[in-house]
């Protein structure tokens, strides 16, 4: 048989080159594998199928951790599944939100707008959709959780699926799919703080005789909040469509829009002490920021999917995300000094937040069956590529009328009555781009699951990585380049291994190693940028399956190291630009390291009954041994429990959750009560401290028939008062107070 020929393109974009190719590609291997396979009459094959347990708190199978798609138990690595249900259960619409029940992982908040995730002692960097590399995007930040239909997140170093990054972990977010029957959902949802949110999700099959298929989800919420004059109006609209082209062949398409617009918005902490040096207590109210301060942000992807199946087992996929983001908000915060007794001692940072930010993502990957040694295998392999473009223009602010200066405008005449009534400065933007940057990252990558016995397996892997950066500097009203910058990582070789041995038909035995890189930005004596630094993960557990796999449960212990941290070179004197010092900076080799252990469970009891929870024990230290990231707890425990009444009870369900987090310790510069001549506070370091404490939630929801569930969700029973962040510019952010939101869900 002649070979299938390799058509001309005439498109210019490459996600229009890469799905002609695919088209023209895959049917000519279709028909290769047929006519090798000899005659055959073949059933239509749905590679949309559904890999979440309906009503559960788990799911059949993940391809988070290496992009085979294996079960929990199956996976050698620490992952927790937020499913649809468990979502629906909490009442969280957030990102943020979900993210504080998930086991190991920390939440930080820099302010109202700002939120990191941390897991194993670093920053969760990496935010998938869909598996695909990161987009950028406040979507990945603090994404609305009516768009997914689950949320993945893996612990550890993520180097084979998501390239550089931290050995911190990957939250993946998996998107709401078409279903092949009509369903509708509307919720209505009224809370504390003015809350109120409509949200409707409906899908079903749009013609062929169900070959094509759609889903709408559309979401409106708008709240004020506990702290004063904050309000927020968010706007969520996603479609998504679905076609099978042939019985083999799926293609899918959709677009993601989330405006979340906020009033009132914060840009960092309140002071934790006074000038005098006592502690400030501020109220959890207090907002230092002008009414009208916003950091508004317009997000939208774009994203198609081919599939294609073959008769042999093998699955091939090609998929494209176009993100776009961007801000655009004045900034007006009282961030910065100490309270006084007078109602002076607090000044103001503003700024206009202005920019854009560009993303394509092309992955294409082809996996299935492969036959050796007497026994059947898995393989996957695939490339990707990820380019993110940044825009920011050039702007100057103007001054108000009616301040003689900005020091008179950029205070806060007295905290004790703010009010946050003050005018809003404007901004001249000129025509050219004050900072612009590129960063691109390509990668080949395989992965295969080997079964050696029926007993001992092993997942083994590996990612060839290329990474470079350029930027440009025009921080002048002419438009002059101040700066070029720019370096590039080639050949990183990123291995990941991992062995399984089954010791019954529910526990399994597991060891794996990971790795990550991460490139840095520093520079040595000869100006030459320095190696990357290098993430390694190592983790040995057991995971076990029960009742009939509805319920997954595992036990780990892990070591995490990094390495090649960038130290000032002491013995190069910092060149001075720009009036400020330059360092030289040298590789010592030296590292982090993350040891720990951690418990976990989730799945369902039973049909009425779903668990989900768990225990972290982790602790990291620096080269010399001495405990670092202390404003990240050692332990931290998570349980969540939703159940439904037997009986002629059986339309009332009940549930809840704890967390109990471990102590927060640290230092910041406290005031001594005198001051510089210039009028500032002299200050010393001083130790922060936050006991440990635990929060409590419940809920419960009553179903008045097939069609209607009413439920009720409070958050922090107790009231408890807490801090999301110490340490941050001396101040801290307070948790959230108590919260109760009724929900009303109507099902067609």
């Amino acid at each position: 048989m002649s070979p299938t020929p390799v058509p001309t393109l005439p498109f210019r974009h490459p996600l229009a080159q890469a799905i002609a190719l695919a088209c023209a590609l895959l049917p000519g291997l279709a028909r290769a594998q047929a006519a090798s396979d000899g005659p055959t009459t073949l059933d239509a094959i749905e590679v949309h199928g559904e890999k979440e347990n309906k009503n559960s708190y788990t799911i059949r199978e993940t391809g988070s951790a290496t992009k085979l798609n294996l079960s929990l138990r199956e996976t050698p690595q620490s992952v927790t599944v937020i499913t649809r249900q468990r979502l629906d259960d909490m009442g969280l619409f957030s990102l943020s939100g979900v993210m504080q029940q998930v086991t190991g992982v920390f939440v930080q908040y820099t302010d109202s707008e700002r939120v990191n995730y941390n897991s194993r002692g670093y920053a969760i960097s990496n935010i998938q959709v869909d598996g695909m590399l990161n987009t950028g995007g406040y979507v990945k930040a603090d994404g609305d959780s009516a768009v997914y239909e689950r949320i993945e997140v893996v612990r550890g170093a993520t180097g084979l699926t998501t390239g550089a990054g931290d050995p911190s972990g990957t939250i993946n977010l998996i998107r709401k799919r078409p279903t092949s029957e009509f369903a509708m959902t509307t919720g209505l949802t009224v809370g504390r703080w003015s809350n109120h949110r409509f949200e409707t999700d409906i899908s079903g099959p749009l013609g062929w005789n169900g070959r094509l298929r759609g889903r709408l989800v559309a979401a409106k919420q708008q709240s004020d909040s506990w702290r004063d004059f904050y309000t927020l109006d968010k706007n969520v609209l996603y479609g998504v469509i679905e076609a099978d082209l042939t019985a083999r062949t799926l293609l899918t398409a959709g677009y993601d829009y989330q405006s979340p617009e906020t009033q009132g918005a914060t840009w960092g902490t309140v002071p934790y002490w006074n000038a005098d040096g006592s502690l400030a207590r501020l109220p959890r109210r207090t907002n230092l920021s002008a009414r009208w301060s916003s950091w508004p942000r317009e997000d939208r992807q774009a994203f198609a999917r081919l599939e294609q199946s073959f008769a042999n087992g093998w699955l091939a996929r090609l998929a494209y995300t176009r993100a776009d983001s961007g801000t655009d908000g004045y900034m007006f915060y009282g961030g910065n000094g100490f309270p006084r007794a007078d109602g002076s001692g607090i000044t103001v940072w503003n700024s206009y937040f202005l920019g854009s930010t560009r993303s394509d993502a092309l992955e294409f990957n082809a996996s299935g069956p492969l036959r050796l040694f007497g026994r059947e295998h898995t393989l996957l392999f695939g490339y990707s590529t990820l380019t993110q473009r940044e825009y920011t223009p050039y702007t100057e602010n103007v001054l108000p009328a009616g301040y003689a200066s900005w020091d008179d405008y950029l205070r806060i005449p007295d905290w004790r009555t703010w009010d946050g009534n003050v005018p809003r400065f404007d901004s001249i933007r000129y025509g050219h781009d004050s900072y612009r940057s590129r960063v691109k990252q390509t990668a080949g990558f395989f992965a295969a699951r080997l079964n050696f016995t029926d007993a001992l397996k092993a997942v083994v892997g590996a990612r060839y990585s290329s990474w470079e950066t350029a930027s440009e500097e025009r921080y002048n009203p002419a438009g002059i380049l101040e700066a070029r910058n720019g370096y590039k990582v080639d050949d990183v070789l990123t291995p990941y291994a991992g062995m399984l041995y089954d010791i019954n038909d529910t526990l399994t035995v597991y060891g794996s190693y990971t790795n990550i890189f991460k490139p840095q930005e520093y520079r040595d004596r000869n100006n030459r940028y320095l190696d990357p630094n290098e993430g390694d993960s190592y983790e040995l557990g057991l995971k076990g399956e029960f009742f009939n796999g509805g319920l997954n449960a595992s036990a780990a212990v892990f070591r995490s190291e990094q390495d090649n941290l960038a130290e000032i070179d002491d013995s190069v004197p910092p060149r001075i630009i720009n009036g400020s010092p330059t360092y030289a900076y040298k590789s010592t080799g030296k590292g982090n390291k993350v040891e720990g252990w951690e418990l976990e469970v989730q799945g369902q009891i039973n049909e009425d009954w779903n668990i989900a929870g768990g225990f972290t024990h982790a602790k990291a230290e620096n080269a010399a041994g001495v405990r670092i990231n202390t404003m990240q707890p050692v332990d931290l425990f998570r349980l969540n429990t939703y159940y439904r009444l037997p009986g002629r009870w059986n339309r009332l369900s009940v549930g809840g959750g704890v967390t109990w987090q471990g102590k927060l310790t640290g230092t910041g510069n406290r005031p001594t009560g005198a001051y510089n001549p210039d009028g500032t506070p002299i200050t010393q370091r001083a130790p922060l401290e936050q006991p440990s404490f635990h929060l409590l939630n419940l809920s419960a929801s009553y179903r008045f028939s097939d069609n209607i569930t009413a439920s009720l969700n409070v958050n922090n029973l107790l009231d408890k008062a807490y801090y999301s962040r110490m340490g941050f510019y001396n101040g801290v952010h307070w948790g959230e107070p108590r919260n109760i939101t009724l929900n009303l869900r109507i099902h067609l």
